[in-house]
């Protein structure tokens, strides 16, 4: 019997010492779904004078809000108008991907992400006619405010120098370069040939003449 309980007594002291170790050796993996959330990334495409967002669906998923009070923000902060195709989002102007991805931040940190704990874990709730984030993780409220109004120095140049964007070659230039057009914008890129699409990084952008690389 005594063998029997030092054997028991050991047992759970190894049990003990093992879990200690597990648990110290848990991979970044074994966090919880909130602690490893992240917002994706737009994947934009271009289209004549629109853009076109092809996983608008993964984002509305990610985000657990309406699509359509997705939707309404998001054209509202851009000044433009749109509308969701499937699970696309088709803009009717030429809109870059670090602007896009800035607006959808802006809709994360105003309508998801709890003030309190950071986390994700939140629903939109009604109080008389004040709109509620109520985080389900640690109960913290607050409201909604919404910034108004398409800011002033948003204005400007679709394109910026180190965008990278996808385009369709319509013709070829004097000078041998690809010409293609977005918009008001005619990108001259190098080295290509008429009817390929290639994804090219601006290098300068002069009023509405833009130049680009083809990215390797």
């Amino acid at each position: 019997m005594a063998w029997a309980r030092k054997v028991t007594l050991m047992t759970e002291t190894d049990y003990e010492s093992m879990l200690e170790r597990a648990r110290k050796n848990l991979p970044d993996t074994a966090q919880s779904s909130e602690d490893r959330w992240s917002l994706p990334e737009p994947d934009i495409m271009y289209e004549g004078k629109m853009t076109v967002v092809k996983n608008f669906g993964d984002i509305v998923e990610s985000v657990r809000r309406d699509s359509e009070q997705i939707l309404g923000h998001i054209l509202r902060e851009l000044g433009t108008a749109g509308s969701q195709d499937g699970r696309r989002l088709i803009l009717k102007s030429v809109i870059t991907k670090d602007k896009l991805q800035s607006k959808f931040v802006d809709y994360v940190d105003t309508f998801v992400i709890c003030g309190e704990c950071g986390k994700p874990d939140t629903h939109l709730i009604k109080e008389g006619r004040i709109q509620v984030v109520e985080c389900m993780a640690c109960g913290a409220k607050r409201p909604v405010k919404v910034k108004k109004g398409l800011k002033a120095q948003e204005k400007r140049n679709a394109f910026s120098p180190g965008d990278e964007l996808e385009v369709l070659i319509q013709d070829v230039g004097k000078l041998g370069d690809g010409v293609a057009k977005i918009d008001k914008y005619v990108i001259f890129v190098p080295g290509v040939t008429k009817g390929t699409r290639v994804k090219i990084r601006i290098e300068k952008v002069s009023g509405t003449t833009v130049m680009g690389r083809p990215v390797q």
